[in-house]
C-alpha cells in the first residue's frame, strides 16, 4: 500500500516538472512546423509538377499560402500569457 502511495507521489511530481518541459517543446515544434513546412511543401509541390507555366504559378501562390493556413493554426494552440480567448 504504502509503495503504490509513494509511486503515484513520484508520477505527480515527475507530471509537474516534465510540463513545462514538454509545453517549450510542443511550442519549439509548431514554430518550426509554421517556419519551415510551407516553403518544403510548396518545393515538393513545385519540383512534382512537370508543366512549366503550372510549376510557376504554384512557385509564386503557394508558399504563401501555405504561410498562411499554418499561422492560422498555429494561433489556436501558442497563445501569449496575457492573451485572452473570447468567450
Amino acid at each position: 500500500m504504502l509503495e503504490v502511495a509513494l509511486s503515484d507521489q513520484r508520477f505527480s511530481t515527475l507530471r509537474r516538472r516534465a510540463a513545462p518541459a514538454l509545453k517549450s517543446a510542443g511550442k519549439f515544434i509548431i514554430i518550426s512546423a509554421v517556419t519551415y513546412a510551407p516553403g518544403g511543401i510548396a518545393g515538393w509541390a513545385v519540383k512534382s509538377v512537370a508543366r512549366r507555366p503550372l510549376r510557376l504559378l504554384l512557385a509564386v501562390a503557394l508558399e504563401p499560402l501555405l504561410s498562411k493556413v499554418f499561422n492560422r493554426l498555429s494561433a489556436r494552440f501558442i497563445r501569449e500569457s496575457d492573451e485572452k480567448t473570447a468567450k
